[in-house]
């Protein structure tokens, strides 16, 4: 081992996607023995540093040393092999399988001259590596039978278990208890104390004062600073974080609002969301703000039936209403243009035309056939009011850029009879000229009498477009700010760490 003070060190790393920056030049220094830090807003660039540390996508341009030796991470395998794991915010674990099994997936002890495993041995074996470790797990129960907080520990008995001496911690306390947090938080003490290197991400300012000797700030995908950190406090480090003057002035909405078109009242879905209530008017648009974990999609996807809840009331222009699924919520009058575009929003591989009409194709169809030529002028129509720039409507949307692949995931819905328009993180992955062509849509949506929800990251993005925003944090609206409250950027962090 080299006798670098430093564990991990990543100089000048830059990374993009479709020809978008997510980093830009990153420099990331931890030493050896310590917990460290690494904070900034949703999209700073923390997840992206960390995935390229792990082995899960390859980094454009810059060097990274692990132990004062510069290498090249590969894959996540190779990762494991330099003692690089991650403890990530959404568990991965079999649920089905004894807490051994997880622990040792892969690895089980089999019987001399067969390929059955042992289990008594495997049993013994992890037993004794929990006392080792200090996790009082048992190694016998199914995992999906443990509390979240066993459940963690457990993925964090595995990291350990292959010899792990750089963990990252990503949003570690996100759906803890109180007094789940404390105990975490002083195993990691227990952890630096061995000589392990935690790298803790984290929207929890309190939990890093208490257990990190140095932050990073990250913003806009570049390194602000680097500082230990007792010499910063909330506000110093939130000012880093946003950077953004508190003076901006609020440009005159000429919305029309009107009278509540969609309610959502107390909606509540175990360990996730938590008495959840938001509404939306006629020609208005309301921001949905919160940070990483805070349960914005979570709420509305139970709202359109997509994800199962516990209770809600959910009205629909004053009328009781609870849809069974996402077709359901479209047919009453609810578009939702989802996160994950390319995944949930397009079929990449197929012409424009076709994205558009797919799910309307009835509308299309007599005696069981499709009229193709009526199919294709729908879809011109479409895409012409929103000018996607294309060849033809022939083209496969998958060659289209971001922001004209939004484009048609919007066009799907704009010649039908849409009440309300819910868009999440409309811009992600968009250039900054698309973007404006985006806000521009969602303006007219606005101006035409929708009501529109907006779920964004980016305080600019809600500050230009929004009449209302509620924000929330571990699955509760917390505070409902006006426009002109809404201004203060650091205001508005502060609500959404919780400070």
């Amino acid at each position: 081992m080299s006798d670098s003070k430093y564990a991990v060190e990543m100089r000048g790393i830059k990374k993009s996607f479709g020809g978008i920056y997510a980093l830009k030049g990153i420099d990331f220094q931890v030493e050896r023995g310590t917990c460290h830090a690494l904070v900034g807003e949703n999209g700073a660039g923390k997840s992206t540093l960390m995935k390229i540390m792990t082995g899960l996508v390859g980094k454009d341009t810059g060097e990274i040393f692990i132990n004062g030796n510069q290498t090249e991470i590969h894959s996540v395998r190779h990762a494991e092999d330099l003692g690089i794991a991650i403890v990530p915010q959404e568990l991965s674990f079999v649920s089905y399988f004894t807490v051994a099994e997880n622990i040792f997936m892969g690895e089980e002890p089999v019987k001399k001259g067969s390929k059955l495993v042992d289990w008594k041995t495997l049993f013994a074996t992890c037993d004794a590596k929990l006392k080792e470790l200090k996790i009082d797990l048992p190694s016998r129960k199914k995992a999906g039978d443990l509390n979240v907080s066993d459940q963690q520990m457990m993925v964090i008995a595995r990291v350990l278990a292959k010899n792990a001496e750089i963990i990252i911690m990503d949003e570690p306390t996100a759906r803890l208890g109180h007094g789940e947090v404390a105990k975490l938080l002083e195993y990691i003490k227990y952890l630096k104390g061995q000589g392990k290197t935690i790298i803790y991400i984290s929207h929890r300012l309190e939990e890093i004062f208490e257990v990190c000797d140095n932050v990073t700030v990250l913003r806009d995908g570049m390194t602000v600073d680097t500082l230990p950190v007792s010499q910063v406090d909330n506000d110093k480090l939130i000012n880093m974080m946003v950077n953004r003057s508190v003076n901006v002035v609020a440009q005159k909405r000429e919305h029309n609002i009107g009278e509540v078109v969609f309610s959502v009242e107390h909606i509540s879905r175990r360990n996730v969301l938590h008495d959840v209530s938001f509404n939306v008017r006629r020609g208005e648009i309301v921001g949905l703000f919160g940070l990483v974990g805070a349960g914005r999609t979570e709420a509305v996807r139970a709202a359109l039936g997509v994800d199962k809840y516990d209770h809600a009331e959910i009205k629909l222009e004053g009328k009781p209403v609870k849809f069974a699924h996402i077709g359901q919520a479209l047919a009453a009058g609810i578009a939702l243009v989802p996160e994950e575009r390319r995944k949930q929003g397009i079929l990449p591989n197929t012409p424009i035309y076709r994205n558009v009409s797919v799910g309307n194709l009835k509308q299309f169809t007599k005696l069981g056939m499709l009229d193709e030529e009526a199919e294709k002028k729908y879809a011109k129509d479409a895409t012409d009011k929103l000018s996607v720039a294309c060849t033809s409507i022939r083209q496969t949307v998958g060659s289209l850029s971001g922001g004209n692949q939004q484009k048609v995931v919007i066009s799907k819905y704009i010649d039908r009879d849409i009440k309300v328009f819910i868009l999440d993180e409309p811009t992600r992955g968009i250039d900054v000229g698309a973007k404006d062509q985006i806000y521009t849509i969602i303006e007219n949506l606005a101006k035409q009498g929708m009501a529109v929800i907006v779920i964004s990251s980016e305080i600019p993005e809600l500050q230009l477009m929004c009449d209302r925003v509620c924000i929330m944090s571990e699955g509760r609206v917390i505070s409902e700010m006006t426009r002109d409250e809404f201004i203060d950027s650091d205001n508005v962090l502060k609500n959404a760490i919780g400070i």
